[in-house]
């Protein structure tokens, strides 16, 4: 049953279990970005403490969740 409202008519809403994984990838991209543009690698120096390749399997992530998005939100059927 779908609940009626502006909600209701977002396609874009994460549904599914994956969906949700690449929208929280997603926004750590963005900042991560937008430290890299400043000269900084936050990712790089957050996670190499941790283990080394981690923040490359992180970055491998973050890709993977940009291009499942725009698959969905360009391959997506359109309503109306």
């Amino acid at each position: 049953m779908t609940v009626p409202g502006p909600m209701a008519r977002c396609a874009m809403r994460p549904q599914t279990a994956l969906d949700w994984v690449a929208s929280v990838f997603l926004p750590i991209g963005a900042f991560a970005w937008g430290y890299f543009v400043t000269d900084t690698n936050i990712l790089d120096e957050l996670l190499e403490r941790i283990w080394d390749p981690l923040d490359d399997i992180v970055f491998l992530l973050i890709a993977a969740s940009g291009v499942y998005w725009l698959v969905r939100v360009f391959a997506s059927p359109k309503n109306g």
